[in-house]
């Protein structure tokens, strides 16, 4: 009767394991929204903003612009790789979680579900903001061959909020960032591995700096953000990926109490 039940047990468990198998970029908004209230995260989306009302004015936005233009070896759409690399990051990212979740391999299909999430917060956040603050872009529509397009300070200032689609912030960015940090927090288990993704991000972040395709505080605002919000993202998938090993012991019972794990709460588990 003993063995039955406990087999009986086992059973309901390892369905219900199956069952929360699949995981989904809708899946732990929630935990999303905890984590992004959190000191971290908030400091991150802070000094986004906190980037471009200090870097405009001052002038260190144009400085930096000579520095990439006429220093470094920088030209307007230097490379087109920068370019197209969320895209094609975007593309494949949506291709691997489809083809995970039909041969339903859930460890490659947890993360990359993290990072759709990150991926389209960052870019719904980066055009909500886009439109919302209107910055001018730093070639402002001269022609890229113009001698005289660097001699223009005054665009670094030039806001329009509500009236058009800006530069701030940095789209390229946010968006690289985002997949690099929802990687990284959903995959602690692979230790310095789980940071693969933030050399590509910066390789993206510089070739917008020196492709004169944002001025340098778009690039940095781009980068916090999608820090904030996809390692917001990458903690509820993570915590996911912890409740399913509970699942996984032997036939198992709720324990007394509860702890509270990066907005999520998981239910600790003791062998019957």
């Amino acid at each position: 009767m003993l063995v039955t039940l406990i087999s009986a047990l086992a059973f309901e468990r390892s369905a219900r394991a199956e069952a929360a198998c699949f995981s989904a970029p809708w899946h732990h908004l929630g935990d999303t929204g905890a984590e992004l209230v959190r000191p971290l995260p908030l400091a991150f989306a802070g000094g986004a903003i906190v980037a471009p009302v200090a870097m405009a004015p001052t002038g260190l936005d144009h400085e930096l612009r000579l520095v990439a233009q006429e220093d470094l070896g920088g030209h307007h759409n230097l490379e087109p790789v920068s370019v197209v690399a969320p895209y094609v990051l975007g593309g494949g990212v949506l291709a691997g979680f489809l083809v995970s979740a039909g041969l339903g391999a859930c460890g490659a299909e947890r993360p990359q579900a993290a990072m759709l999430q990150a991926m389209v917060l960052s870019l719904g956040s980066t055009v909500l903001l886009k439109f919302a603050v209107g910055r001018e872009w730093p070639n402002a529509g001269l022609d890229p061959e113009d001698p005289d397009r660097l001699d223009h300070p005054e665009y670094a200032e030039h806001f329009t909020p509500f009236q058009s689609f800006g530069s701030w912030p940095s789209g390229h960015t946010s968006f690289m960032f985002a997949a690099a940090a929802s990687f990284r927090t959903s995959t602690p288990g692979l230790g310095v591995a789980s940071w693969v993704g933030y050399p590509l991000a910066l390789g993206v972040a510089a070739g917008m700096w020196l492709g004169d395709h944002h001025w340098a505080s778009d690039i940095v605002s781009g980068a916090l953000l999608g820090e904030a919000l996809g390692s917001s993202v990458g903690y509820g998938f993570a915590n996911e990926s912890r409740e399913r090993v509970s699942f996984g012991a032997a036939p198992v019972m709720p324990a007394y109490g509860a702890t509270r794990a990066r907005g999520a709460v998981i239910y600790g588990y003791g062998v019957w």
